[in-house]
């Protein structure tokens, strides 16, 4: 039994996928151009941010996942299924905890090279602008390949993949398009105004608290991803809403109380 079935997805479908992935590609280089010229931005804050989640996230996270979540071959973790509520409590600490003490971290580290709240900005494009390349334009290419393979009907690469994703994609490739490009743009935003609130937190006097609160933000942004990799949410565009309210609430905050502190300019020496 083919997996692909005598499905297949169009060539329009396939290019509003590339469309997306070069979207993707391109929003945080265009967003520190645009910056760069309103707030002066510098390139050495962006770097510290890739460098930053490519540690804390891709090494050291992953490594405490492997030893923690024991992933199966085909990637399906036996916690999310017997114990979703742990895992999502555990996803959404971790993200948070490795995240924001490597971007406390980060911050210390610049503080006494660059300063003001540009650094902040340049450091969250960095940070999230890496994360919408790696998991956003790079997830684009892999449905691309994937929706090729389908519509060739190259067992080679479908047989590596569980039946369910390839239907999945089948079926709804537009609204799965469409939910990546909105998930990953929200993500990127709230990188950026978490990274101002951490930048705060090391800059302003009497402000550390916010490095703990934006661990506990951070956790509370990723739950409802995590709740739907366990299953308890099925409908990514209740995820996506979500994530928006997030992103509304946060920028909010960062607009309000930050650009409060700004004003008083209380910083620390």
């Amino acid at each position: 039994m083919e997996k692909a079935g005598t499905m297949a997805i169009s060539g329009g479908m396939i290019i509003i996928m590339a469309v997306v992935g070069l979207g993707l590609l391109f929003i945080p280089i265009g967003t520190y151009w645009w910056l760069k010229k309103r707030y002066h931005l510098i390139s050495k804050p962006v770097w510290v941010g890739v460098v930053v989640f490519v540690i804390a996230v891709l090494v050291l996270e992953r490594i405490l996942h492997a030893v923690v979540l024991h992933p199966s071959a085909d990637g399906t973790i036996a916690l999310a299924s017997r114990y979703p509520f742990w895992y999502v409590i555990y996803g959404a600490l971790a993200a948070g905890i490795f995240e924001e003490t490597g971007r406390f971290l980060a911050f210390r580290y610049l503080k006494k090279r660059v300063s003001g709240i540009q650094t902040a900005l340049a450091y969250g494009i960095g940070h999230g602008g890496v994360e919408m390349i790696l998991v956003g334009a790079m997830g684009m290419v892999n449905y691309i390949v994937i929706s090729v393979a389908i519509n060739a009907k190259d067992s080679a690469i479908l047989s590596r993949l569980p039946n369910e994703a390839i239907q999945s994609l089948m079926n709804h490739a537009g609204s799965t398009t469409a939910n990546i490009f909105f998930e990953r743009l929200g993500a990127f935003a709230i990188q950026i105004f978490l990274s101002i609130i951490v930048w705060a937190a090391v800059n302003y006097v009497q402000k550390s608290w916010l490095y703990p609160l934006a661990i506990g933000l951070h956790a509370i942004v990723d739950v409802p991803s995590a709740m739907f990799q366990a299953g308890l949410i099925s409908n990514e565009l209740i995820v996506n809403a979500l994530l928006w309210l997030c992103v509304l609430l946060l920028g909010l905050f960062v607009y309000f109380y930050i650009g409060r502190l700004e004003k008083g300019s209380s910083l620390l020496n």
